[in-house]
């Protein structure tokens, strides 16, 4: 099911050159925004109603792939329209937002308190502490916790071949529908059959292969708008260039189960027990656009300047706890508190019930959450518990 994750969908509302903010000031009136009818208006370049991504740029294009619904490659006024009525749902970030969900509490639901202990501890900087925070309103005893989000129980990388003639051993893995690719030197080489674009050449003409090979490339091309040298690049950023990044989380000990779904704010979406954060989806459409590719490791992770290494993915790399029963093996915890595990049970067989988030509830686990397939880009889907929160220190 399509994912719906609106990031700071309000910056939709900045315009990309003068004559546009112009236009915005003598349409609306102070303190008021342009209805989805207007932004269709202004952005529509070939007037036929609807926005490709060639006629979309910033936020939007960000966020194209979650706003456009029926997966049309069109973003409609329909679309558009509930993009904006969804905004509110994302959970905030605590700087940005104190909207009180103490009344969206299921006091009757399951739940199970973090289990601290299945951290591995040589990769938390400090102790974890115990501190009380108010979380859209409510008062909540949380966890925090410090990482520098680097793995240590697997290798990171490789992600970019440098030729393409090399095989998939030196390289990373990249998805479309789905489906989960070995970013091997024919893969590069042909992409421009895999997305059916005559644009696509990440190579020179001695077969080397366009990769960002130092940590000032890496800042130019790993951002949502990418420079212009640096397209038909395949992006690689070294988790060297960001070791010294500290992350912190912010979790409830306990969760705090919701009646209403909380879509992702900008921050992680939950831990790892080896430290590393677990991101929403990566933004494909901002990458592909400008004819970039940023391949995962085999692990399900790669590296940006704002987030240092972190999993899109998960593919069974890291740390898991396995349970008594056949159930499949916690392997982290959301940014609300609640356990992330594993797709597959013991005997190899999906959870069948999930519900809109990926998640469900059994009488031991109470309510918990299973990863995605690796190739679904997204780990999980939204929240449903009172999150916590992020902070990086760059």
């Amino acid at each position: 099911m399509k994912k719906i994750v609106l990031t700071m969908f309000a910056l939709t509302l900045i315009f990309s050159c003068k004559t546009n903010q112009e236009n915005k000031e003598r349409q609306q009136p102070d303190g008021e925004r342009p209805t989805s009818s207007q932004l269709i208006s202004e952005m529509d370049a070939n007037k036929d109603g609807k926005l490709s991504m060639d006629e979309v740029k910033g936020p939007i294009a960000n966020d194209f792939e979650n706003i456009d619904s029926d997966n049309d490659n069109f973003i409609s006024l329909e679309e558009l329209d509930k993009a904006e009525k969804n905004r509110e749902n994302r959970p905030p970030r605590q700087e940005e937002s104190n909207a009180d969900l103490s009344n969206e509490i299921e006091t009757s639901a399951k739940v199970v308190p973090v289990n601290t202990d299945y951290f591995i501890t040589e990769n938390i900087i400090g102790e974890i502490q115990e501190k009380t925070v108010e979380l859209n309103g409510i008062e909540t005893l949380c966890y925090i916790i410090k990482t520098h989000s680097q793995a240590t129980e697997h290798q990171m990388g490789p992600w970019c071949p440098r030729h393409i003639s090399d095989g998939m051993e030196k390289a990373g893995i990249w998805f479309k529908d789905d489906k989960v690719y070995d970013v091997s030197g024919h893969f590069i080489a042909n992409l421009d059959e895999f997305y059916s674009d005559d644009k696509w050449l990440l190579y020179r003409e001695d077969g080397t292969i366009k990769v960002t090979e130092t940590e000032e490339a890496c800042l130019a091309a790993a951002k949502p708008e990418v420079d212009d040298d640096y397209h038909n690049y395949c992006v690689e950023c070294l988790p060297e260039y960001f070791k010294d990044q500290v992350t912190t989380f912010v979790i409830p000990a306990t969760p705090t189960y919701l009646k209403s779904v909380q879509n992702f704010g900008r921050g992680g979406i939950g831990i790892a027990f080896n430290g590393v954060n677990y991101d929403p989806p990566a933004p494909t459409h901002a990458i592909l656009a400008a004819h970039t590719i940023a391949p995962l490791d085999d692990h399900g992770g790669h590296v940006n300047p704002h987030g240092g290494y972190h999993y899109h993915a998960v593919t069974g790399s890291t740390k898991e706890i396995v349970q008594n029963d056949t159930h499949a093996a916690i392997i982290g915890y959301a940014i609300d508190g609640f356990g992330i595990y594993t797709l597959l049970d013991k005997n190899g067989n999906k959870p069948s019930d999930l519900d809109e988030c990926g998640g469900h509830f059994d009488d031991i686990r109470g309510y918990h959450y299973h990863a995605g397939e690796p190739g679904g880009n997204q780990i999980i889907k939204c929240l449903h518990g009172l999150p916590g929160y992020t902070e990086i220190k760059e």
